[in-house]
């Protein structure tokens, strides 16, 4: 996988990260609104509450994983655009 990495362009690498930084999110909306407005889980609302069922805390382990890699792809984004403005900037200073 590294070598790949290494011969991969930046622009490449940077629309990817830029891809699943907008894909990750839309996919978590998508499980919550799946969740919440099309197959009405969380509709106990008032004791008694119903427990989970497998297929509802399959549902949101699966929006816990999505929400946790979105915000890795943020991160990881973030960064890289930081690494690549501090390269542009030490390339105009030297």
């Amino acid at each position: 996988m590294m070598p790949m990495l290494h011969s991969t362009s930046e622009k490449k690498k940077f629309g990817v990260l830029l891809f699943a930084s907008f894909v990750l999110p839309c996919l978590s909306f998508v499980i919550l609104f799946l969740e919440y407005g099309v197959l009405n889980f969380g509709d106990s609302d008032f004791p008694p509450y119903q427990p989970d069922t497998l297929f509802e805390r399959a549902f949101n382990i699966a929006w816990f994983a999505v929400t946790v890699g979105a915000g890795l792809a943020w991160l990881c984004f973030i960064i890289y655009v930081s690494v690549l403005l501090f390269r542009a900037i030490k390339r105009r200073v030297a």
